[in-house]
Protein backbone atom coordinates (compact mmCIF):
# COMPACT_ATOMS: atom_id res chain seq x y z
CA UNK A 1 0.00 0.00 0.00
CA UNK A 2 3.22 2.04 1.08
CA UNK A 3 3.70 2.29 -3.04
CA UNK A 4 0.45 2.31 -4.14
CA UNK A 5 0.22 6.14 -2.27
CA UNK A 6 3.67 7.37 -3.29
CA UNK A 7 2.54 6.49 -7.15
CA UNK A 8 -1.01 8.54 -6.24
CA UNK A 9 0.46 11.53 -4.36
CA UNK A 10 2.92 12.07 -7.64
CA UNK A 11 -0.35 12.03 -9.68
CA UNK A 12 -1.48 14.69 -7.29
CA UNK A 13 1.41 16.72 -7.35
CA UNK A 14 1.23 16.49 -10.65
CA UNK A 15 -2.18 17.89 -10.85
CA UNK A 16 -1.46 20.96 -8.67
CA UNK A 17 1.47 22.02 -10.44
CA UNK A 18 -0.89 21.79 -14.37
CA UNK A 19 -4.02 23.48 -12.58
CA UNK A 20 -4.66 26.52 -10.54
CA UNK A 21 -7.21 27.45 -7.84
CA UNK A 22 -10.18 29.57 -9.47
CA UNK A 23 -11.58 32.04 -7.26
CA UNK A 24 -15.04 31.19 -5.43
CA UNK A 25 -17.70 31.92 -6.86
CA UNK A 26 -20.73 33.24 -5.11
CA UNK A 27 -23.61 31.41 -3.79
CA UNK A 28 -26.15 31.97 -6.16
CA UNK A 29 -23.35 30.69 -8.80
CA UNK A 30 -23.27 27.87 -7.00
CA UNK A 31 -26.65 26.99 -6.40
CA UNK A 32 -27.09 27.19 -10.37
CA UNK A 33 -24.24 24.82 -10.75
CA UNK A 34 -25.42 22.53 -8.14
CA UNK A 35 -29.28 22.65 -10.06
CA UNK A 36 -26.85 21.91 -13.82
CA UNK A 37 -25.48 18.87 -12.06
CA UNK A 38 -28.79 17.70 -10.95
CA UNK A 39 -30.44 18.15 -14.35
CA UNK A 40 -27.29 16.31 -15.96
CA UNK A 41 -27.62 13.23 -13.41
CA UNK A 42 -31.16 12.82 -14.64
CA UNK A 43 -30.23 12.68 -18.24
CA UNK A 44 -27.29 10.80 -17.57
CA UNK A 45 -29.75 8.09 -16.00
CA UNK A 46 -32.37 8.37 -19.09
CA UNK A 47 -29.29 7.77 -21.38
CA UNK A 48 -29.14 10.83 -22.61
CA UNK A 49 -25.40 11.37 -22.75
CA UNK A 50 -24.93 14.07 -24.93
CA UNK A 51 -27.73 15.99 -22.99
CA UNK A 52 -26.38 15.48 -19.91
CA UNK A 53 -22.53 16.44 -21.53
CA UNK A 54 -24.20 19.99 -21.80
CA UNK A 55 -25.57 20.28 -18.64
CA UNK A 56 -22.47 19.39 -16.73
CA UNK A 57 -20.29 22.06 -18.99
CA UNK A 58 -23.09 24.63 -17.89
CA UNK A 59 -22.48 23.56 -14.07
CA UNK A 60 -18.51 24.24 -14.70
CA UNK A 61 -18.85 26.97 -16.02
CA UNK A 62 -20.86 28.11 -13.31
CA UNK A 63 -18.59 27.09 -10.34
CA UNK A 64 -15.13 26.73 -11.75
CA UNK A 65 -14.20 24.86 -8.23
CA UNK A 66 -16.68 22.15 -8.51
CA UNK A 67 -15.04 18.93 -8.18
CA UNK A 68 -18.29 16.95 -8.92
CA UNK A 69 -18.91 18.64 -12.21
CA UNK A 70 -15.52 17.88 -13.56
CA UNK A 71 -16.12 14.11 -11.97
CA UNK A 72 -19.23 14.04 -14.07
CA UNK A 73 -18.09 15.73 -17.17
CA UNK A 74 -14.80 13.01 -16.91
CA UNK A 75 -17.29 10.67 -16.51
CA UNK A 76 -19.23 11.35 -19.76
CA UNK A 77 -16.17 11.99 -21.92
CA UNK A 78 -15.23 8.64 -21.09
CA UNK A 79 -18.75 7.88 -22.86
CA UNK A 80 -17.90 9.72 -25.64
CA UNK A 81 -14.12 7.72 -25.99
CA UNK A 82 -13.06 11.15 -25.35
CA UNK A 83 -10.00 9.25 -22.76
CA UNK A 84 -7.69 12.74 -22.72
CA UNK A 85 -10.23 15.07 -22.22
CA UNK A 86 -12.06 12.58 -19.57
CA UNK A 87 -8.26 12.37 -17.93
CA UNK A 88 -8.13 16.05 -17.99
CA UNK A 89 -11.30 16.65 -15.88
CA UNK A 90 -10.85 13.94 -13.38
CA UNK A 91 -7.47 15.33 -12.71
CA UNK A 92 -9.16 18.89 -11.95
CA UNK A 93 -11.82 16.70 -9.83
CA UNK A 94 -9.08 15.41 -7.99
CA UNK A 95 -8.26 19.03 -7.42
CA UNK A 96 -10.92 20.40 -6.21
CA UNK A 97 -12.07 17.36 -4.25
CA UNK A 98 -12.29 18.14 -0.27
CA UNK A 99 -12.36 14.07 0.57
CA UNK A 100 -8.78 12.67 0.93
CA UNK A 101 -10.35 9.35 -0.28
CA UNK A 102 -13.08 8.67 -2.73
CA UNK A 103 -14.41 5.25 -3.56
CA UNK A 104 -16.02 6.77 -6.98
CA UNK A 105 -13.15 9.38 -7.65
CA UNK A 106 -10.60 6.50 -7.43
CA UNK A 107 -12.78 4.10 -9.33
CA UNK A 108 -13.41 6.69 -12.59
CA UNK A 109 -9.89 7.33 -12.62
CA UNK A 110 -8.97 3.88 -12.88
CA UNK A 111 -11.25 3.28 -15.74
CA UNK A 112 -9.59 6.24 -17.27
CA UNK A 113 -5.91 4.87 -17.17
CA UNK A 114 -7.37 1.51 -18.00
CA UNK A 115 -8.49 3.09 -21.50
CA UNK A 116 -5.30 4.98 -21.96
CA UNK A 117 -3.17 1.34 -21.36
CA UNK A 118 -1.37 3.24 -18.38
CA UNK A 119 -2.02 -0.46 -16.62
CA UNK A 120 0.37 0.55 -13.35
CA UNK A 121 -1.54 3.20 -12.36
CA UNK A 122 -4.95 2.19 -13.06
CA UNK A 123 -3.95 -0.67 -10.71
CA UNK A 124 -3.47 1.64 -8.31
CA UNK A 125 -6.65 3.41 -8.84
CA UNK A 126 -9.13 0.40 -9.15
CA UNK A 127 -7.30 -1.45 -5.90
CA UNK A 128 -7.35 2.31 -4.00
CA UNK A 129 -11.17 2.15 -4.83
CA UNK A 130 -11.82 -1.77 -3.99
CA UNK A 131 -10.26 -1.02 -0.42
CA UNK A 132 -12.67 2.05 -0.13
CA UNK A 133 -16.08 0.35 -1.18
CA UNK A 134 -15.63 -3.08 0.20
CA UNK A 135 -15.99 -6.18 -1.29
CA UNK A 136 -19.43 -6.24 -1.96
CA UNK A 137 -19.84 -2.88 -3.37
CA UNK A 138 -16.26 -3.63 -5.63
CA UNK A 139 -17.72 -7.00 -6.67
CA UNK A 140 -21.22 -5.42 -7.88
CA UNK A 141 -18.91 -2.63 -9.92
CA UNK A 142 -16.46 -4.90 -11.55
CA UNK A 143 -13.61 -4.05 -9.98
CA UNK A 144 -12.05 -7.57 -9.02
CA UNK A 145 -12.50 -8.18 -12.80
CA UNK A 146 -11.09 -5.04 -14.06
CA UNK A 147 -8.12 -5.65 -11.93
CA UNK A 148 -7.49 -8.85 -13.45
CA UNK A 149 -7.88 -7.27 -17.19
CA UNK A 150 -5.03 -5.23 -16.13
CA UNK A 151 -3.09 -7.88 -14.92
CA UNK A 152 -3.43 -10.29 -18.20
CA UNK A 153 -2.97 -7.02 -20.52
CA UNK A 154 0.39 -6.29 -18.41
CA UNK A 155 1.13 -10.24 -18.89
CA UNK A 156 0.75 -10.47 -22.14
CA UNK A 157 3.19 -7.22 -22.75
CA UNK A 158 5.61 -9.18 -20.54
CA UNK A 159 5.28 -11.90 -22.91
CA UNK A 160 5.94 -9.91 -26.05
CA UNK A 161 2.73 -10.38 -27.37
CA UNK A 162 2.31 -8.04 -30.24
CA UNK A 163 -0.83 -6.42 -31.69
CA UNK A 164 -0.60 -7.41 -35.56
CA UNK A 165 -3.52 -5.84 -36.46
CA UNK A 166 -3.24 -2.97 -39.27
CA UNK A 167 -5.95 -0.49 -39.63
CA UNK A 168 -7.41 0.13 -43.02
CA UNK A 169 -6.18 3.13 -44.99
CA UNK A 170 -8.19 7.05 -44.34
CA UNK A 171 -9.96 5.85 -47.69
CA UNK A 172 -12.08 3.69 -45.50
CA UNK A 173 -11.30 5.11 -42.09
CA UNK A 174 -12.41 8.29 -40.57
CA UNK A 175 -12.72 10.21 -37.13
CA UNK A 176 -16.38 8.93 -37.49
CA UNK A 177 -16.97 5.47 -36.43
CA UNK A 178 -16.56 2.70 -39.41
CA UNK A 179 -17.30 -1.47 -37.94
CA UNK A 180 -18.17 -4.51 -39.25
CA UNK A 181 -15.84 -5.19 -42.18
CA UNK A 182 -16.65 -7.99 -44.44
CA UNK A 183 -14.10 -9.18 -47.16
CA UNK A 184 -15.53 -10.93 -50.23
CA UNK A 185 -15.06 -11.79 -53.78
CA UNK A 186 -11.63 -12.98 -53.14
CA UNK A 187 -10.66 -10.08 -50.96
CA UNK A 188 -11.40 -7.32 -53.71
CA UNK A 189 -14.50 -6.49 -52.16
CA UNK A 190 -15.09 -4.78 -48.54
CA UNK A 191 -18.28 -3.77 -47.13
CA UNK A 192 -18.50 -2.09 -43.80
CA UNK A 193 -21.12 -0.07 -41.30
CA UNK A 194 -20.14 3.41 -41.00
CA UNK A 195 -21.65 6.43 -38.66
CA UNK A 196 -20.77 9.63 -40.34
CA UNK A 197 -22.64 12.78 -41.75
CA UNK A 198 -23.45 11.04 -44.86
CA UNK A 199 -25.34 8.47 -43.87
CA UNK A 200 -28.81 8.15 -45.68
CA UNK A 201 -31.03 10.68 -43.82
CA UNK A 202 -28.36 12.68 -42.13
CA UNK A 203 -30.41 11.30 -38.97
CA UNK A 204 -28.56 11.57 -35.45
CA UNK A 205 -28.92 9.09 -32.61
CA UNK A 206 -31.28 11.21 -29.67
CA UNK A 207 -28.93 10.25 -27.27
CA UNK A 208 -24.91 10.08 -28.38
CA UNK A 209 -25.80 12.58 -31.06
CA UNK A 210 -23.99 9.98 -33.48
CA UNK A 211 -25.38 9.31 -37.09
CA UNK A 212 -27.69 6.33 -37.91
CA UNK A 213 -25.49 3.62 -39.24
CA UNK A 214 -25.30 3.15 -43.35
CA UNK A 215 -23.64 0.18 -45.05
CA UNK A 216 -20.34 1.34 -47.05
CA UNK A 217 -18.82 -1.05 -49.92
CA UNK A 218 -15.35 -0.42 -51.63
CA UNK A 219 -13.70 -2.39 -54.25
CA UNK A 220 -9.72 -2.83 -54.51
CA UNK A 221 -8.44 -0.62 -57.03
CA UNK A 222 -4.69 -2.02 -58.32
CA UNK A 223 -3.81 1.48 -59.97
CA UNK A 224 -3.71 2.64 -57.07
CA UNK A 225 -3.35 0.22 -54.31
CA UNK A 226 -6.27 1.26 -52.07
CA UNK A 227 -9.82 1.14 -51.41
CA UNK A 228 -11.88 3.09 -53.75
CA UNK A 229 -15.86 3.75 -53.26
CA UNK A 230 -18.41 1.54 -55.30
CA UNK A 231 -21.62 1.79 -54.12
CA UNK A 232 -23.99 0.72 -56.82
CA UNK A 233 -23.99 -2.74 -54.58
CA UNK A 234 -25.91 -1.58 -52.00
CA UNK A 235 -28.09 1.76 -53.28
CA UNK A 236 -31.15 -0.09 -52.40
CA UNK A 237 -30.79 -1.43 -49.22
CA UNK A 238 -29.54 1.72 -46.93
CA UNK A 239 -32.37 3.07 -45.15
CA UNK A 240 -33.09 6.00 -42.58
CA UNK A 241 -32.23 3.97 -39.54
CA UNK A 242 -29.38 1.83 -38.80
CA UNK A 243 -28.48 -0.54 -41.38
CA UNK A 244 -25.49 -3.12 -41.58
CA UNK A 245 -24.23 -6.20 -43.28
CA UNK A 246 -23.18 -9.09 -41.37
CA UNK A 247 -22.52 -12.04 -43.44
CA UNK A 248 -21.92 -12.32 -46.92
CA UNK A 249 -21.31 -15.65 -48.77
CA UNK A 250 -18.30 -15.89 -50.45
CA UNK A 251 -19.72 -15.97 -53.98
CA UNK A 252 -21.54 -12.39 -52.80
CA UNK A 253 -24.97 -13.54 -53.92
CA UNK A 254 -26.39 -14.04 -49.94
CA UNK A 255 -25.99 -11.42 -47.28
CA UNK A 256 -27.39 -11.64 -43.33
CA UNK A 257 -28.05 -8.02 -42.15
CA UNK A 258 -29.77 -6.02 -39.53
CA UNK A 259 -32.06 -3.18 -39.82
CA UNK A 260 -34.14 -0.50 -37.87
CA UNK A 261 -36.16 1.97 -38.86
CA UNK A 262 -38.05 2.62 -35.50
CA UNK A 263 -36.50 5.97 -34.75
CA UNK A 264 -36.81 6.77 -38.66
CA UNK A 265 -39.73 8.15 -40.58
CA UNK A 266 -40.09 5.09 -42.85
CA UNK A 267 -40.98 2.70 -39.20
CA UNK A 268 -40.85 -0.38 -41.33
CA UNK A 269 -39.59 -2.10 -38.14
CA UNK A 270 -40.40 -1.84 -33.86
CA UNK A 271 -37.08 -2.57 -33.11
CA UNK A 272 -33.48 -4.11 -34.74
CA UNK A 273 -34.58 -7.15 -37.17
CA UNK A 274 -31.84 -9.61 -38.99
CA UNK A 275 -32.72 -9.72 -42.86
CA UNK A 276 -31.72 -11.78 -45.93
CA UNK A 277 -30.73 -10.50 -49.11
CA UNK A 278 -30.71 -12.49 -52.18
CA UNK A 279 -29.26 -11.93 -55.49
CA UNK A 280 -28.15 -13.46 -59.29
CA UNK A 281 -25.56 -11.61 -60.19
CA UNK A 282 -22.72 -11.13 -57.29
CA UNK A 283 -22.70 -7.79 -55.05
CA UNK A 284 -25.62 -6.61 -56.32
CA UNK A 285 -28.01 -6.30 -53.48
CA UNK A 286 -31.54 -4.43 -54.26
CA UNK A 287 -33.81 -5.42 -51.68
CA UNK A 288 -33.94 -6.96 -48.08
CA UNK A 289 -36.70 -9.44 -46.64
CA UNK A 290 -36.68 -9.21 -43.45
CA UNK A 291 -36.44 -12.74 -41.14
CA UNK A 292 -40.15 -14.00 -40.37
CA UNK A 293 -40.02 -16.72 -38.06
CA UNK A 294 -40.85 -15.10 -34.65
CA UNK A 295 -38.17 -17.32 -32.51
CA UNK A 296 -35.24 -14.98 -34.59
CA UNK A 297 -36.99 -11.56 -34.87
CA UNK A 298 -38.64 -10.07 -31.73
CA UNK A 299 -40.05 -6.97 -30.31
CA UNK A 300 -36.40 -6.72 -28.97
CA UNK A 301 -33.28 -6.27 -30.50
CA UNK A 302 -31.98 -9.37 -32.76
CA UNK A 303 -29.46 -8.92 -35.04
CA UNK A 304 -25.57 -9.64 -36.31
CA UNK A 305 -26.27 -12.56 -37.81
CA UNK A 306 -23.77 -15.40 -39.05
CA UNK A 307 -24.33 -18.77 -40.92
CA UNK A 308 -22.24 -21.68 -41.73
CA UNK A 309 -22.59 -23.63 -44.71
CA UNK A 310 -24.85 -25.76 -46.05
CA UNK A 311 -23.59 -29.28 -44.54
CA UNK A 312 -24.92 -32.22 -46.52
CA UNK A 313 -25.80 -35.66 -44.30
CA UNK A 314 -25.98 -39.05 -45.64
CA UNK A 315 -29.24 -39.24 -45.62
CA UNK A 316 -30.09 -36.60 -48.27
CA UNK A 317 -30.86 -33.91 -45.41
CA UNK A 318 -28.79 -30.48 -45.43
CA UNK A 319 -29.03 -27.88 -43.01
CA UNK A 320 -27.01 -24.57 -42.02
CA UNK A 321 -26.87 -22.90 -38.43
CA UNK A 322 -27.62 -19.41 -37.88
CA UNK A 323 -25.83 -17.61 -35.00
CA UNK A 324 -27.02 -14.17 -33.75
CA UNK A 325 -27.06 -11.83 -31.00
CA UNK A 326 -30.27 -10.93 -28.85
CA UNK A 327 -31.20 -8.84 -25.73
CA UNK A 328 -34.61 -10.83 -24.80
CA UNK A 329 -33.04 -11.83 -22.09
CA UNK A 330 -31.89 -8.97 -20.78
CA UNK A 331 -33.22 -8.65 -17.07
CA UNK A 332 -30.84 -11.72 -16.54
CA UNK A 333 -28.09 -11.24 -18.80
CA UNK A 334 -27.77 -8.45 -21.02
CA UNK A 335 -27.11 -9.48 -24.62
CA UNK A 336 -26.59 -13.20 -25.66
CA UNK A 337 -25.69 -15.12 -28.89
CA UNK A 338 -28.63 -17.66 -29.54
CA UNK A 339 -28.63 -19.92 -32.47
CA UNK A 340 -30.89 -21.60 -34.72
CA UNK A 341 -31.16 -24.75 -37.52
CA UNK A 342 -32.13 -24.20 -40.88
CA UNK A 343 -33.04 -27.83 -41.75
CA UNK A 344 -34.02 -28.87 -45.13
CA UNK A 345 -35.23 -25.06 -45.92
CA UNK A 346 -37.48 -25.04 -42.31
CA UNK A 347 -36.00 -23.45 -39.34
CA UNK A 348 -35.96 -25.40 -36.05
CA UNK A 349 -35.59 -24.67 -32.54
CA UNK A 350 -33.73 -21.58 -31.36
CA UNK A 351 -31.29 -22.48 -28.50
CA UNK A 352 -29.48 -20.19 -26.20
CA UNK A 353 -25.68 -20.98 -26.23
CA UNK A 354 -24.06 -22.47 -23.19
CA UNK A 355 -23.78 -20.50 -20.06
CA UNK A 356 -20.07 -20.59 -20.54
CA UNK A 357 -20.25 -18.53 -23.27
CA UNK A 358 -23.40 -16.19 -22.33
CA UNK A 359 -22.40 -14.28 -19.47
CA UNK A 360 -24.06 -11.97 -17.49
CA UNK A 361 -22.83 -9.51 -19.30
CA UNK A 362 -22.77 -8.74 -23.11
CA UNK A 363 -21.76 -11.17 -25.80
CA UNK A 364 -22.12 -9.77 -29.38
CA UNK A 365 -20.78 -10.49 -33.23
CA UNK A 366 -21.02 -13.51 -33.51
CA UNK A 367 -19.00 -15.16 -36.91
CA UNK A 368 -19.29 -19.24 -37.35
CA UNK A 369 -16.78 -20.48 -40.02
CA UNK A 370 -17.59 -22.08 -43.34
CA UNK A 371 -17.63 -25.41 -41.30
CA UNK A 372 -19.37 -24.69 -38.14
CA UNK A 373 -16.56 -26.14 -36.09
CA UNK A 374 -15.19 -22.76 -34.66
CA UNK A 375 -17.37 -19.75 -33.53
CA UNK A 376 -15.69 -16.08 -32.89
CA UNK A 377 -17.47 -13.24 -30.81
CA UNK A 378 -16.74 -10.10 -28.16
CA UNK A 379 -17.76 -10.05 -24.75
CA UNK A 380 -16.97 -7.71 -22.01
CA UNK A 381 -17.77 -9.90 -19.35
CA UNK A 382 -15.04 -13.30 -19.93
CA UNK A 383 -11.79 -13.17 -18.40
CA UNK A 384 -9.99 -10.17 -21.38
CA UNK A 385 -7.67 -6.90 -21.67
CA UNK A 386 -10.44 -4.49 -21.23
CA UNK A 387 -13.59 -3.55 -22.52
CA UNK A 388 -14.82 -5.90 -25.25
CA UNK A 389 -12.30 -8.62 -26.01
CA UNK A 390 -12.53 -11.52 -28.78
CA UNK A 391 -13.02 -14.97 -28.32
CA UNK A 392 -12.87 -18.43 -30.42
CA UNK A 393 -14.81 -21.30 -29.04
CA UNK A 394 -14.35 -25.37 -30.81
CA UNK A 395 -17.41 -27.46 -31.66
CA UNK A 396 -15.98 -30.87 -30.96
CA UNK A 397 -18.69 -33.72 -31.86
CA UNK A 398 -21.14 -31.20 -31.17
CA UNK A 399 -20.40 -29.48 -28.01
CA UNK A 400 -18.87 -26.16 -27.69
CA UNK A 401 -15.40 -25.85 -25.92
CA UNK A 402 -14.86 -23.18 -23.46
CA UNK A 403 -14.02 -19.60 -24.73
CA UNK A 404 -10.43 -18.78 -25.40
CA UNK A 405 -9.20 -14.99 -25.74
CA UNK A 406 -7.41 -14.49 -28.83
CA UNK A 407 -4.60 -12.56 -26.48
CA UNK A 408 -2.80 -9.01 -27.50
CA UNK A 409 -2.65 -10.66 -31.04
CA UNK A 410 -5.38 -9.60 -31.80
CA UNK A 411 -7.20 -7.31 -28.80
CA UNK A 412 -6.38 -4.01 -26.98
CA UNK A 413 -7.45 -2.77 -23.55
CA UNK A 414 -10.11 -0.98 -25.62
CA UNK A 415 -13.32 -2.72 -27.36
CA UNK A 416 -12.52 -4.98 -29.92
CA UNK A 417 -15.67 -6.67 -32.00
CA UNK A 418 -17.04 -7.96 -35.30
CA UNK A 419 -14.09 -10.16 -35.74
CA UNK A 420 -14.19 -12.26 -39.28
CA UNK A 421 -11.82 -14.39 -40.59
CA UNK A 422 -10.89 -15.56 -44.24
CA UNK A 423 -8.14 -18.87 -44.05
CA UNK A 424 -7.98 -18.87 -47.84
CA UNK A 425 -6.80 -15.20 -47.96
CA UNK A 426 -4.96 -15.73 -44.59
CA UNK A 427 -6.56 -12.49 -43.38
CA UNK A 428 -9.04 -12.10 -40.47
CA UNK A 429 -10.35 -8.20 -40.44
CA UNK A 430 -12.20 -6.80 -36.69
CA UNK A 431 -12.86 -3.56 -35.40
CA UNK A 432 -11.48 -1.83 -32.75
CA UNK A 433 -11.08 1.67 -30.63
CA UNK A 434 -8.37 3.20 -32.25
CA UNK A 435 -6.36 6.93 -31.83
CA UNK A 436 -6.47 9.32 -34.44
CA UNK A 437 -4.88 12.71 -33.78
CA UNK A 438 -6.02 12.30 -29.95
CA UNK A 439 -9.71 11.70 -31.01
CA UNK A 440 -10.71 8.08 -30.16
CA UNK A 441 -13.69 5.98 -32.30
CA UNK A 442 -13.85 2.70 -34.10
CA UNK A 443 -11.80 2.06 -37.34
CA UNK A 444 -11.79 -1.11 -39.16
CA UNK A 445 -8.40 -3.14 -39.11
CA UNK A 446 -7.07 -6.32 -40.99
CA UNK A 447 -4.57 -9.03 -40.04
CA UNK A 448 -1.67 -10.85 -42.01
CA UNK A 449 -2.56 -14.63 -40.36
CA UNK A 450 0.76 -15.78 -41.94
CA UNK A 451 3.41 -17.09 -39.63
CA UNK A 452 0.39 -17.03 -36.61
CA UNK A 453 -0.41 -20.29 -35.08
CA UNK A 454 -3.98 -20.89 -33.78
CA UNK A 455 -6.12 -23.99 -34.14
CA UNK A 456 -8.64 -22.22 -36.76
CA UNK A 457 -6.07 -21.84 -39.13
CA UNK A 458 -5.57 -25.39 -39.36
CA UNK A 459 -9.43 -26.17 -40.09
Amino acid sequence: MKIKFIILCGILVLSYNSLGQSEKPNELNQLKCKQFIKKGEDLLDAGRIGDAYMEFKAAIQKDPNSWKGYFLLAKTELEFNNFYAADENIKKAQLFIKEEKNAELFFLQGKIKHRLAILDTALVFYTLAKEKFGDKLANDFGIPILIAQCKFALEQKDKGVLNKRSAFSSKVNSIHDEYGAILAGDGLHLFFTARTPETTGSNQNYDDQRFFEDINHFEWDTQTNDWTLAPKAIEGINTQGFDALNYISRDGKYALGTINTSASKEKTTKSSEIFEVSSDEAFLFEKVVVLKNKNINTSYFDGSASISDTIFSENGDFSQILYFVSDRNAEKSLTDIYCIEKKNGVWMEMKPLLKTINTDGRETTPFITASGRFLFFSSDALPGMGGYDVYYCENINGIWGNPVNLGATFNTVNDDTHFQIYPYLKKAVMAGINENEGIFNYDIFQIDLNGLDFPFLKD
